[in-house]
C-alpha cells in the first residue's frame, strides 16, 4: 500500500518505508486455515500491543519480533544490528516446546482470538536481569518493567509476522488511527510542521499550556495518548480519553488539532522510551514531540531530564524528529500565571503543584481541584471515576475488588486443601482462581529446576499472574511452598504497589507430623539423604514472621483454619461479615 503524494511530503517513516504486515482477503482466509494446525503462542497485553504496532507500520522498520542479533544490539547500542536507531527490545516470549528456526506458530491473545502467524527465524534465551539493567537501569523488582521481565519466560522467538485485519471491537476504535490513516488526516489538512503530545495521564492546565506552546510554532497538533497497558494505579484509558475528548472539543482549535489513540503499552523505560515515543511518531507523520520532565519515568529510577538528554546522543539526521524540550509548568500565585522555573523568580511556596496521589485523595473525598490546576470539566470526569467505588453499595464495591490470598508452608502442610476449601466458600459470590505451585510448574514454569534462582522465578510468575487476576476483580489464591522470605516480600510489595490487597497465610506444621502423614514417604527419603533439594530438610524454608494468618494444620481441623482465614478477610474489609440470624 503506497502513500499518496500529499503523504510523501510529510516526515519519512523511520527506516525509510512504512511497513505493512496486515494481510487481507483471500490471504487472510488462507492464514486462518494454516494457523489452525500450528502450535500456539499466547500473547500477553504488551506483546499484543507490540504486534499491533508492527502490523500497522507504527513500529517501522520492524517486520516482526527481534532475533538475537538485533536484540543484543538494541540492549547494548540502542540500535538494530544494521545501525538503525531503535531503543526498546520488541520480544516474543514463550514456553512452547518444539519451536525451531524454520517452523511457524499461531499468535493468539489471552481470549483465544487469532491475531496472526510468526515465521520462526530464531529461538534464543534472554537473561531478564541483564535486560533489566540495560533497558531500565536497575534490577529492582519494584520497577514495573523489571517485574514484568522477571515474570515472563526466558525463551524468545524471533521472526517476521503476518497479521490478520485488526479486530473491529478494539477499544477506542474511532480514534485508533493507523499510521497510514493519521498520515492521510494530516496531509488532508495540509500540515507540514506537526507537533505530537504523548501522555498516559489526564491533561491538566500545565500540560494544556505546553501543548499550546507547541501549537504556536507548528501547523497542527496531534494529541496522541497511550491506550495500551499501564500500571494498575494509572488512570484507566477510558477515563482519560473521556477527559481528552472534553478538553479538545472545548479548548483547542478543531482545524489545527487531532486526537488519536496510540495503542502501545507502557514500559516505564524513561529515556529509552522517550526516544522510542519520538521515533515511532515519525511513522504517524509527526515530526516534533513534546518531551517534558521525567518522560516515561516511574519512581526515582531516572534523572528528571534524562529523557531530554538522550536525544543529544544521536544526530538530527538519523533521528528525523525534533524533541520539544519543556521545563515543568505550574501556576504561580505571585506571578498570577502559568510559569516554569525558567520564567518564574519565586520559590516553591507560591507554586500550585499537586502529585497524582494528592489529586486522587482530593477527588475520592469529593473535594474540588483548584481551577488553576485543572479545568472544572476534567476534574468532574476524574471525580466520577475516583468516587465511583464510594458511590456503589458496599457489597457491589467488594464484588469488584480483587485480592490475593497467598498460602505458604512446607510440602504436605495443607496449602492446597485450604486453597480449595476457600475457593468453594467464596466461589458462589466471587470469581476465584487457584494458582497451585505444582500446576504452575507444569504449565507456566516448565523447565525450571529447584535452585534458589529457579524457585524465585517460579514464585515471581505466580505473583505476576495473581496480580493480573486481582487487578481484574478476581480473588487469586496462591498455594506454593515459596520457601524464601525475600521473594514472598517482593511479591507482596509489587501487589501493594498495584493497589492489590495481599493476605499471607502460613500453613504451619512440624516436620514430625508431616513425616507421619506422608503416604509417599518423601520426607523419610529426604531425611535419609535419598532426595536432594527437599524443602525443610535439605533445602531451607524461612517461615513468615508477619503473616496475616497462621493456621496450625497439624493441630486443628480444616474448618477451624478456614474460619480464621475468613475472619481475617472480613477484618481487612475484603469480605462481608456473615449476617447474624434474627432472633425468633
Amino acid at each position: 500500500m503506497s502513500l499518496s503524494l500529499a503523504e510523501t511530503a510529510l516526515v519519512r517513516p523511520h527506516g525509510g518505508a512504512l511497513v505493512n504486515r496486515i494481510v487481507g482477503g483471500a490471504d487472510a482466509d488462507a492464514l486462518r486455515a494454516r494457523a489452525a494446525s500450528l502450535p500456539r503462542i499466547t500473547l500477553d497485553a504488551r506483546e499484543q500491543a507490540d504486534l499491533e504496532l508492527i502490523a500497522t507500520g507504527a513500529a517501522s522498520p520492524l517486520e516482526g519480533f527481534l532475533g538475537p542479533a538485533d536484540y543484543a544490539s538494541v540492549l547494548d547500542t540502542l540500535r538494530l544490528a544494521d545501525g538503525t536507531v531503535w531503543p526498546l527490545p520488541f520480544t516474543l516470549a514463550t514456553d512452547e516446546q518444539g519451536l525451531a528456526a524454520g517452523s511457524s506458530a499461531a499468535l493468539h491473545d489471552a481470549s483465544g482470538r487469532l491475531w496472526g502467524v510468526i515465521e520462526v527465524e530464531n529461538v534464543f534465551t534472554r537473561d531478564p536481569l541483564e535486560e533489566s539493567r540495560k533497558v531500565y537501569g536497575t534490577e529492582d523488582a519494584a520497577h514495573p518493567g523489571v517485574a514484568y521481565l522477571l515474570g515472563r519466560p526466558r525463551t524468545l522467538v524471533g521472526g517476521r509476522v503476518s497479521v490478520l485485519p485488526l479486530p473491529e471491537d478494539l477499544p477506542f476504535a474511532k480514534f485508533r488511527l493507523t499510521p497510514r490513516e493519521l498520515r492521510a488526516a494530516i496531509a488532508e489538512r495540509g500540515w507540514r510542521k506537526v507537533a505530537g503530545f504523548q501522555t498516559r495521564n489526564p491533561i491538566h492546565r500545565a500540560h494544556e499550556h505546553l501543548t499550546k506552546l507547541a501549537l504556536e510554532q507548528s501547523d497542527g497538533l496531534v494529541l496522541h495518548p497511550l491506550v495500551g497497558e499501564t500500571k494498575g494505579d494509572d488512570v484507566p484509558a477510558s477515563v482519560r480519553f473521556a477527559a481528552y475528548e472534553e478538553l479538545v472539543s472545548r479548548y483547542y482549535p478543531r482545524e489545527r488539532t487531532l486526537l488519536a489513540a496510540f495503542p502501545a503499552a507502557m514500559r516505564y523505560a524513561g529515556p529509552r522510551e522517550a526516544l522510542f515515543h519520538a521515533l515511532v511518531r515519525k511513522n504517524y507523520g509527526i515530526n516534533q514531540l513534546i518531551v517534558g520532565r521525567d518522560h516515561a519515568g516511574v519512581g526515582k529510577y531516572y534523572g528528571p531530564y534524562d529523557a531530554q538528554r538522550i536525544f543529544e546522543s544521536f544526530s538530527v539526521e538519523e533521528l528525523g524528529v525534533q524533541p520539544l524540550k519543556f521545563e515543568p509548568t505550574f501556576y504561580c500565585s505571585a506571578c498570577d500565571a502559568l510559569a516554569s522555573p525558567r520564567t518564574c523568580p519565586h520559590g516553591p511556596a507560591t507554586r500550585l503543584e499537586l502529585s497524582g496521589t494528592k489529586v486522587r485523595e482530593i477527588l475520592r473525598q469529593g473535594g474540588n481541584l483548584p481551577r488553576k490546576f485543572t479545568r472544572p470539566e476534567i476534574a468532574e470526569i476524574l471525580r466520577e471515576h475516583y468516587s465511583a467505588g464510594e458511590a456503589r453499595p458496599k457489597a457491589e464495591r467488594r464484588a469488584a475488588t480483587g485480592f490475593i490470598v497467598w498460602f505458604t508452608g512446607l510440602s504436605g502442610a495443607g496449602k492446597s486443601t485450604l486453597a480449595q476449601a476457600l475457593s468453594r466458600e467464596l466461589g458462589d459470590e466471587r470469581n476465584v482462581e487457584i494458582l497451585d505451585g505444582d500446576e504452575v510448574r507444569t504449565y507456566l514454569s516448565k523447565g525450571l529446576g529447584f535452585s534458589k534462582e529457579d524457585r524465585d522465578t517460579n514464585i515471581r510468575r505466580i505473583g505476576y499472574v495473581a496480580r493480573l487476576l486481582a487487578r481484574n476483580g478476581t480473588v487469586a489464591i496462591g498455594a506454593a511452598i515459596s520457601p524464601y522470605a525475600e521473594i514472598r516480600d517482593e511479591v507482596r510489595k509489587l501487589a501493594e504497589q498495584d493497589g492489590v490487597p495481599f493476605v499471607e497465610v502460613y500453613a504451619e506444621a512440624s516436620i514430625e507430623s508431616l513425616t507421619a502423614r506422608d503416604v509417599k514417604g518423601l520426607y523419610k527419603k529426604a531425611i535419609a539423604g535419598e532426595i536432594a533439594h527437599f524443602t525443610g530438610v535439605s533445602d531451607p524454608y524461612e517461615p513468615p514472621t508477619a503473616a496475616e494468618v497462621v493456621v496450625k494444620t497439624d493441630k486443628e481441623p480444616v474448618a477451624e483454619s478456614l474460619g480464621r482465614i475468613l475472619t481475617a478477610l472480613e477484618e481487612r474489609g475484603l469480605l462481608e461479615p456473615e449476617p447474624l440470624e434474627a432472633a425468633s
